[in-house]
This record gives C-alpha cells, structure tokens and sequence, in this order.
C-alpha cells in the first residue's frame, strides 16, 4: 500500500535517501536560523528606546557631577548665591537622569523572554532527596521535641521558598553544635 505523493524506500537508492534527508536537514536549519534571526531584530528593535533612556540618564548623571563639583568649588570660593544655582543645576540633572534611567530599565525588562518561577536547581524531580531529608529531620526533631518543653511553631507560610528556608532553620535547631 503506498501513500501518494510518497516514494517507497526500496525504490530510491540509499545515497539519494541521504542525499535527500541531508538537503531537508540544510533547509530546516536556515528556516530555523532565519526565524531566530527575525526574533532578535525585532526585540533589539523593542529595546533601544530603553538602551536609549539609560544612555540619557548616564549623560545627564556625567553632568551632574560636573555641576555638583562646580557647586562645591563655589562654595568653597564663598559664593553662596553660584554655588546654590549650582547646586539647584546638580539637582535637576540627577533627578532627570535617574528618572531616565529607571523608565529605560523598565522598558528594557518589558522586552526581555519571561523568566521561569522556578530556579534550575529548583526543580521537583531534582529536589525529592533534599525533601525527603528535610522530611526526616523534621520527623527526628519532633521526636525530640516531645521530649522536651515544647514551643509554639511558627505559622506555615504559602510558598515554597519560606518552607524551605523554615526547614533549614529547623534542621540548624536540631543540628548538635560543634565545640
């Protein structure tokens, strides 16, 4: 039974086979090179107003440090009144500059990929021995704990980063101290 439009293998010798795949193989590649291509044009794109506004803002912190230095040298000459429009002038540039250079992070963050919640390391498949350790420590300490006065624990909280973290503190309890 052949399925139209579809050669049988035993009909194409082996190296047109090869020869074939080889060729399909080159063309998926540039497709998929190309499409990668088109994707980080696009983002650079998106992020250089962003690159643009942090620029601006360390321009207009470059000046505001020349202004502050001016300022500080008419101070030091004794002329309160330069030295206070200095000043007012050092001012302006740095609350410029950092309003600039925080909306450029802002914009920069906007086109950045989504980052997953979980680290790398955090996975659940990767993490089940150090639960399962944990899991016995804490059965350890609460056998412990009945031995003695017992404390009130603190309240559970929702993720799972704090329940790690409330799990380690646990663990350093119960750990004997090295003397």
């Amino acid at each position: 039974m052949s399925v139209p439009g579809v050669e049988q293998v035993g009909e194409r010798p082996l190296q047109e086979l090869v020869q074939a795949a080889s060729q399909q193989a080159v063309l998926l590649a540039r497709e998929q090179v190309d499409a990668a291509r088109r994707e980080l044009t696009a983002r650079a794109g998106q992020a250089g107003p962003g690159v643009a506004m942090v620029g601006g803002g360390a321009l207009l912190a470059a000046l505001a440090s020349g202004t502050g230095t001016a300022a500080l040298i008419l101070l030091l000459t004794r002329r309160p009144g330069a030295s206070a429009a200095a000043l007012g002038v050092t001012g302006a540039y740095a609350g410029a500059g950092a309003f600039l250079a925080r909306e450029g992070l802002v914009r920069l963050r906007e086109t950045l990929p989504p980052q997953p919640d979980t680290a790398p390391g955090d996975e659940p498949g990767q993490n089940s021995k150090q639960e399962l350790g944990s899991a016995k420590q804490r059965s350890k300490s609460a056998a412990k704990s009945r031995k003695q006065p017992t404390r009130s624990p603190k309240p559970a909280s929702k993720s799972a980063s704090s329940r790690r973290r409330a799990s380690r503190t646990q663990t350093e309890r119960t750990r004997p101290q090295a003397s």
